[in-house]
């Protein structure tokens, strides 16, 4: 009898550690949604906006875009694009692989329908250069978050706003 007490504690555990785990924040603004969720050592992001062109958001500890790590993706053609760069200075961002550094970004799809673009990506909580940024859940940034009308990521966006987010 005690063994099959412990044994229902131990999956009561797991499934309220399991559900914790996989528990969705999102934040929405200026039409513009991410959501995300932590599993498996990774951060599960989904970005939705009302435009048929790119979307982006990024992390910095400070306002501001510079020294931001961004994430912009668009979806050409039913190809979906995503690219991590790092922001010198407004207008002024680099891919990271100029650096140097091996994009993380995995589990990329998504789709622009009736004038929407929504993007899903992850990435490891835990940053392999100073060009990113540690996402580990807890962790307190400002959010950027914007969108273009056109998939050229050089276009400038046409919403752009940041908001203090709690990982």
């Amino acid at each position: 009898m005690m063994k099959q007490i412990m044994t229902m504690l131990m999956a009561l555990l797991t499934a309220a550690c399991n559900a914790q785990e996989n528990e969705n924040k999102s934040i929405t603004k200026n039409k513009m949604t991410v959501s995300w969720h932590f599993k498996n050592d990774r951060i599960h992001f989904e970005m939705a906006a009302p435009t048929s062109g790119w979307v982006t958001i990024g992390f910095n500890t400070k306002t501001g875009i510079s020294g931001a790590y961004l994430l912009m993706g668009n979806v050409v053609k039913d190809k979906v694009n995503l690219v991590e760069y790092y922001t010198k200075s407004p207008g002024n961002y680099d891919p990271i692989s100029k650096f140097g550094v091996n994009p993380q970004v995995e589990n990329i799809e998504g789709k622009e329908q009736f004038r929407k673009t929504t993007i899903r990506f992850s990435l490891p909580t835990t940053s392999i250069s100073k060009y990113q940024k540690d996402l580990s859940e807890g962790m307190k940034y400002y959010m950027i978050m914007a969108y273009s009308q056109e998939d050229d990521f050089q276009h400038h966006s046409i919403m752009r706003t940041s908001v203090n987010v709690k990982l």
